[in-house]
């Protein structure tokens, strides 16, 4: 009888540490995939922050080669509500008086 218990012991415990390795596993795989997000919004900041520190004036009226670097798309929600989003990955609302 003592040998069951154990056996029925170490078979539960078995289970529960193969169960908490396999959660743990996944929640590497999480950590791990937004670590590599994060290394690609840091690559595309630095991109941008490149781009930025060419220009040597003040830019004073509109320039369709620095929007078209910093600005990845737009995305038209309304007439008056745009959201643009940039090569960062960073969104901006802009609406529309």
């Amino acid at each position: 009888m003592r040998n069951q218990i154990d056996e029925i012991v170490y078979d539960e415990e078995t289970n529960r540490l193969s169960s908490e390795l396999n959660e743990l596993r996944q929640q590497m795989l999480i950590l791990e995939q937004e670590k590599e997000q994060q290394a690609k919004i840091k690559e595309r900041v630095n991109e941008i922050i490149q781009v930025l520190s060419l220009r040597e004036d003040i830019l004073e009226q509109f320039d369709d080669s620095l929007f078209n670097a910093l600005v990845e798309k737009i995305t038209i929600l309304s007439p008056a509500h745009f959201v643009f989003t940039l090569e960062s990955g960073m969104s901006i609302d802009e609406i529309l008086d």
